[in-house]
């Protein structure tokens, strides 16, 4: 299920993936990326939420789609904050920054804990 947070603002977009992550899920994430875009931001800071993900009900080919459309429009990202609960996300999400991290584009990806929100909502605004 997919939910866009209270907080998202002007370029900042905080989003929440909770149960499993589908299609529907990715087309609306969509939506809602484009809809900052379309507010001539030329880049998009962005908060995910995923700590009560269910990979069990997600549907693999939304990952895929999720991954293309990430590629595909890595030049607007700037801040991405992942709000979980896993180490195993944690180790992931440093992968990525290493791989598709930019210091000097600040496309910048970091790992929050969910008790430790406040923090990524305060990366995502800087």
């Amino acid at each position: 299920m997919f939910a866009v947070l209270d907080g998202s603002r002007g370029n900042v977009l905080g989003v929440e993936i909770s149960q499993g992550y589908t299609m529907d899920d990715i087309e609306q994430f969509k939506k809602a990326f484009e809809g900052v875009l379309a507010q001539g931001n030329d880049r998009v800071n962005l908060l995910c939420k995923i700590d009560e993900l269910e990979i069990t009900a997600s549907e693999f080919k939304a990952f895929v789609e999720d991954a293309r459309y990430a590629l595909k429009h890595i030049g607007q990202l700037r801040h991405i904050a992942v709000v979980g609960d896993s180490k195993i996300q944690e180790i992931m999400i440093k992968a990525d920054n290493m791989l598709l991290g930019s210091k000097e584009k600040e496309r910048i990806e970091k790992y929050f804990n969910v008790a430790d929100i406040d923090q990524a909502w305060a990366f995502v605004r800087g």
